[in-house]
């Protein structure tokens, strides 16, 4: 600490005293970002830190100049010296006189640090990293647009302007929408889209009465794909570690936007086009250090948003998901080391084998009356990252920790404007397939009617007091809102009375088609929380692995069996929706996975097409007993297979050497309610009639390692199981969820059945469900204990013989094909 003005006053200077001796070392002093706010947060932290490391690792000394005591810059051991003070020029300049330093690095506190480096250079303080004249050229619209006119490069037109007249001008010629900005924008602060000539009269005199020292900017509109950078350069070339790409399109501020990486529309030509032009300018505006480029592709066309030459906050999401320590680097080339010598070369990084997104958090329940549609000013508080094999697994687990709830059903209500509304029935589309119930306001109803789809119109709050928007809100028929409007900033409008409403409530509220296009995406997607791979962010692959697997199915139920014996499969859930999907994988019923067992031959862990590990599956366990005999691992044709429901003995039939059919001692079938289980009384639930899936059936429930509920039905043929399926699965008498089997008798050793498996839908056969089907036949009085029963199924036949001891089930086993796939 130190008193002010020291030297006049004669008062006290703890640094001074610290400074006198001295340690022979040249002194950096690094800039912090200040107190946290919306638009500049923890991420400059981050980048501060590292810098910081950095100069200590090269042998310099660090003092840090930083006054948010919740942060890592201002810890005690983190620099040698830590200056709490504001990070302004009074207050900077004091510490500079007393340090002496060889200079000052702004480019890691964000906006509040890059901001001092215009008074700094005026007083000619040193500052490592991009000068204060190559900064003044990237933010100064005059000064840049005279750059990009000079290197050819395109960017919206726009202009800078002083006045209200001058805005007006400017904004009728180029064309609404425009998008009006000040210049040293921090986090799209006092940032629009105006859309008219009121938007911008009420824009300027807002502004005009900050005394704006600079110009105010104005941007014609671009709308397409949004693309970020954050490049490395040493002054000869750049280094860029990864392309970035926003799923919202360009308006939305992209500290809000979610960012995909590795880019989804970015090709190698395009990415080659992306360096030379970041190459250009860093080169041109004499960047020296990290340089953080926003760029929108539009119909093949490259331009360029804007330039800061200082860290974002996706640096540590991109240093993370690439392993590329970005502010080691930029630390080291804004000294003079050259990206040639410290290993990393210059180009594009080369593509880990993940997909990374960064997903905003906001906090609107505690920002009272802050319209929560989202717009070119930032409003997000955080971001989080999420990793996945692909797209779907790395956003659904980005939005699930950004606090998004990811409901499988229940109500949207849509409500949008007119621009949206060319695009609403697709997204609405997707929420319909996947079962949810659609509202909307008159205007949008009419679009989805058109459609083809089933909407019911909701009334404005100020057409029906009992029945509208808000009385909806509140019967909690509705789980998510797309709610999206031309103008968000009056509080007394419906659509943001709508948006803050659903914050209260404690509904998502998607004000971005982009967005809620996402969000169905992921719903879609079959991951939830229990299926995403955990990714070790210290111990990340740097190649995809090359996993070798055998696909075999009995009775048309097929699996993909993976060996395991030699390997460790990290996440079998999330694996089993990535391979399984028989359009974009290898595609199957769901993984198996073959291990040691400490009580038997083999372990078989099983995996259903939404990752869900099933208890047993009478068809897998005998293709499981077919590998383990045609490989060589146990040759012997009576072996044990250990299974969640318990170890299981297997008679095996061998012709040529190869295993052909497969008998299975499947054990007892348990027939107490609680074992099953099934939430009904009694000794057993054996033909009862019961209310289960909104209507009443004959049921029969039987456990055989699984929970079974048997259906007798005239034809099994004409069932719609894609409807009537789900509903016995997720129906309260079942409490782990069921397997229905809809059965018909064909005759006293003949039955026909279709089966809707938890976890994975209808499937050819199953073997447990055979099982389960026969006993019930037998206890219905349909067929006989202890004899053969053939149950068929749309992927073939099992032969069933069921006792009071235990259910012996024969069936083949076939090999289908093996291979190699890369994950």
């Amino acid at each position: 600490y130190a008193t002010y003005d020291t030297a006049a006053c004669g008062g006290e200077n703890e640094a001074g005293e610290l400074l006198s001796g001295g340690s022979g070392k040249q002194t950096v002093v690094v800039l912090g970002s200040g107190p946290i706010r919306i638009g500049q947060g923890i991420e400059f932290d981050y980048a501060s830190v590292h810098c910081v490391r950095a100069l200590k690792k090269m042998g310099y000394e660090v003092a840090i100049i930083n006054n948010n005591p919740e942060t890592v810059s201002t810890d005690f051991d983190t620099a040698d010296r830590l200056y709490f003070e504001p990070v302004c020029p009074e207050d900077v300049l004091n510490v500079i006189a007393l340090e002496r330093p060889l200079g000052v690095v702004t480019a890691f506190g964000g906006g509040t640090a890059i901001k001092l480096a215009r008074h700094l250079g005026r007083l000619n303080v040193p500052i490592i990293g991009t000068s204060a004249d190559g900064i003044d050229m990237a933010e100064d619209r005059e000064r840049f647009d005279a750059l990009l006119q000079e290197l050819d490069i395109k960017r919206p037109k726009g202009s800078a302007v002083m006045t209200c007249d001058e805005a007006l001008a400017a904004a009728r010629s180029l064309g609404y929408p425009v998008l009006l900005r000040p210049s040293y924008v921090l986090g799209g602060q006092n940032m629009i889209i105006a859309f008219g000539d009121e938007d911008v009269l009420e824009y300027m005199e807002i502004i005009l009465r900050l005394n704006q020292d600079n110009p105010v900017l104005i941007d014609q509109y671009v709308s397409g794909i949004e693309i970020e950078v954050d490049a490395i350069c040493d002054g000869e070339d750049i280094l860029i570690p990864g392309i970035m790409e926003h799923i919202e399109r360009t308006g939305i501020h992209s500290g809000d936007s979610i960012s995909v990486y590795p880019a989804i529309h970015v090709d190698d030509v395009f990415a080659q086009e992306v360096l030379q032009t970041t190459k250009r300018l860093c080169l041109a505006s004499k960047a020296l250090g990290l340089v953080n480029l926003q760029y929108i592709s539009r119909e093949g066309e490259l331009y360029i948003i804007e330039m800061n030459p200082r860290a974002s906050r996706t640096v540590p999401y991109l240093s993370k998901v690439t392993g590329v320590p970005m502010c080691e680097l930029a630390t080291r080339v804004s000294l003079g080391e050259k990206l040639s010598d410290l290993g990393y070369g210059a180009g594009l990084y080369k593509l880990p084998p993940y997909t990374a997104v960064k997903v905003p958090v906001f906090s609107f329940e505690k920002l009272t009356d802050v319209d929560t549609q989202l717009g070119p000013e930032m409003k997000s508080t955080g971001e989080v990252l999420g990793l996945g094999k692909n797209l779907e697994e790395a956003l659904y687990k980005g939005l699930v920790a950004a606090g998004y709830k990811m409901f499988k059903r229940g109500g949207v209500f849509i409500t949008v404007r007119d621009g949206d509304k060319a695009e609403v029935a697709d997204i609405a589309k997707k929420f319909a397939a996947l079962g949810f119930s659609l509202y909307a306001t008159a205007g949008t109803a009419a679009v989805l009617k058109k459609a083809g789809l089933a909407v019911k119109t909701v009334g404005k709050i100020s057409e029906n007091a009992s029945d509208n928007t808000m009385t909806l809100l509140e019967s909690g028929k509705v789980v998510y809102i797309l709610s999206t409007s031309a103008k968000g900033r009056d509080p007394a409008r419906d659509d943001v009375k709508i948006r803050r409403k659903a914050c209260l409530l404690g509904i998502p509220c998607l004000t971005s088609l982009d967005t809620a296009g996402a969000v169905a995406d992921s719903l879609m997607s079959r991951y939830s929380e229990i299926s995403t791979e955990l990714v070790d962010i210290n111990g990340m692959r740097s190649e995809r692995m090359r996993l070798p697997f055998v696909k075999m199915q009995g009775c048309g139920n097929d699996y993909i069996y993976i060996d395991c014996f030699d390997r460790e499969i990290n996440s079998p859930e999330s694996l089993s929706i990535f391979l399984s999907d028989r359009h974009y994988g290898v595609g199957g019923d769901g993984i198996v996975l073959i291990c040691p067992s400490d009580t038997a031959d083999a372990k078989m862990r099983i995996f259903n097409l939404d990752g869900s590990e099933a208890q047993m599956c009478g068809n897998a366990v005998r293709c499981v007993a077919k590998y383990l005999y045609d490989n060589g691992i146990v040759p012997k044709q009576r072996l044990t297979v250990e299974t969640r429901s318990g170890v299981k003995e297997l008679l095996l039939t061998v012709r040529d050497n190869r295993v052909y059919r497969v008998t299975v001692d499947m054990g007892r079938a348990e027939l107490t309610p609680a074992k099953v289980p099934v939430a009904l009384d009694g000794d057993r639930v054996v033909d009862r009639l019961t209310e289960v899936a909104g209507g009443t059936y004959r049921i029969t429930c039987v456990s055989m390692g699984n929970p079974h509920c048997v259906v007798f039905v005239e034809d099994e043929s004409g069932l719609e199981l894609s409807e009537l399926g789900p509903k016995f699965e997720f129906d309260k008498l079942f409490p782990d969820r069921v397997n229905t089997e809809f059965v018909r008798v064909v005759d006293e050793h003949t039955l026909k059945m279709r089966v809707w498996e938890r976890g994975s839908g209808e499937t050819m056969a199953c073997g447990t469900g055979a099982c389960a089907s026969a006993v019930a036949a037998v206890l219905g009085g349909y067929a006989k204990k202890g004899e053969d029963i053939r149950v068929v199924m749309n992927g073939g036949e099992l032969i069933v013989n069921y006792t009071d001891q235990r259910v012996w089930m024969t069936g083949a086993a076939e090999k289908v094909f093996e291979g190699i796939v890369e994950v």
